[in-house]
């Protein structure tokens, strides 16, 4: 007999529940209706003023974008012109130094710059050092 009054008990709480969870999606769906009826044309106003100023921003930016870049843009480089010599070599002897290159002893290379510190106008081009000037 318990049971049989607990089993009626939940069946009625089933049906209140269901009933109540049809009421409230009813509600919310009103609720929305009156929502979209008060406010929809004022938010529909609102939305197009608003994109049509993001719309003059941007076409401003994009104004003042375009002169900037209109501003940055170069100058037609001038004309170049290369000039290519062309080296024939018949035979290849010897050594080619290329740089800063010395043939000089140390000795030699102290005199130059205790030369240079003594006279600061004097040309370190017209100092000639090589193998052959020593040995003559």
């Amino acid at each position: 007999m318990y049971d049989t009054y607990l089993h009626s008990c939940l069946c009625r709480f089933e049906q209140r529940i269901a009933m109540l969870e049809s009421k409230q999606s009813e509600l919310q769906a009103e609720n929305q209706r009156l929502k979209d009826q008060l406010f929809g044309p004022v938010l529909h106003d609102l939305n197009d003023q608003l994109q049509a100023q993001l719309k003059d921003h941007m076409d401003k930016l994009e104004e003042k974008l375009s002169h900037h870049l209109d501003d940055l843009k170069p100058a037609a480089p001038p004309s170049i012109t290369y000039k290519i010599q062309e080296l024939h070599v018949n035979e290849l002897k010897g050594t080619l130094n290329i740089g800063l290159t010395s043939t000089a002893t140390t000795e030699q290379l102290r005199g130059m710059l205790e030369k240079l510190k003594a006279d600061q106008g004097y040309m370190a081009e017209n100092m000639n050092f090589s193998q052959d000037t020593e040995s003559s």
